[in-house]
């Protein structure tokens, strides 16, 4: 796999030069809590580090040069909080990638949608508990935060976000927006993902949607679909056969 950080640049450099503002998933919501987004173009950026610290510094170098704004959802896995405070402080987002559900199962061995339902309390009680615990260590707001998808989840038939349909648990811990919520997503025009190469775009090429000004525009990047960074991938890679066989061979509890 090629390195694309010089792809990001471009497709950055594209939308700057169409009139794009480009943000955060907290500050376009910023935006919309004011009173909507108007007639403007925007560029939303969210990136999911679930391995690559490397390739994640790389991208965050080049939304800095180019001093624009993104959001950086962190696993418990791949915290940084030195790199999370700086991302902060340079005025883009650096957040909590959750995965409550799929690892309360994995613990206790669940096998379908029902056990998992019933133990939701535990769950989100989890949830909560690594929340706060990421928040004390970053000092950062976390008024934003996003789902991470397991091979588990797909396997249930269960999402991981499914634990945030509780607006009293939000309100608790003073979470805002789940970066997948609809009350987002019905600004937006069209959502990109990026995927693992050779597929580099799941949904068509993000640059057709800036070339023809479509007015909100998100972006979703994994560091690990940008430059290769064989040891972690493959370390990553091993730890899922791992679970599944021992998720496989081991009665519930």
């Amino acid at each position: 796999m090629p390195n694309r950080t010089a792809e990001l640049r471009g497709l950055l450099e594209r939308a700057l030069a169409q009139g794009y503002e480009v943000h955060s998933i907290a500050s376009i919501w910023e935006k919309i809590k004011a009173g909507g987004l108007g007639q403007g173009l925007y560029l939303v950026l969210r990136l999911d580090i679930d391995t690559d610290l490397r390739t994640t510094r790389a991208l965050w170098q080049v939304m800095r040069e180019m001093k624009v704004r993104g959001s950086f959802y962190f696993r418990l896995s791949t915290l940084d909080v030195g790199l999370m405070q700086e991302i902060h402080a340079a005025g883009s987002e650096a957040s909590y990638h959750y995965e409550e559900i799929a690892t309360y199962a994995k613990l206790h061995r669940l096998k379908s949608r029902a056990e998992v339902e019933a133990r939701m309390p535990a769950i989100r009680a989890l949830f909560a508990e690594n929340y706060r615990r990421v928040k004390a260590l970053t000092g950062l707001p976390l008024h934003t935060v996003a789902s991470h998808g397991d091979w588990l989840n797909r396997r249930l038939g269960i999402t991981n976000l499914e634990l945030l349909q509780d607006p009293s648990l939000r309100e608790a811990l003073g979470i805002e927006l789940e970066a997948y919520d609809q009350a987002l997503h019905r600004h937006y025009a069209r959502r990109y993902s990026d995927g693992a190469y050779p597929s580099l775009w799941l949904d068509g090429d993000p640059l057709e949607a800036l070339e023809n000004r479509l007015s909100v525009v998100e972006i979703l990047m994994h560091p690990r679909h940008w430059a290769a960074n064989v040891p972690v991938n493959l370390r990553d890679n091993i730890q899922r056969i791992g679970e599944e066989l021992l998720y496989r061979s081991l009665p519930a509890r």
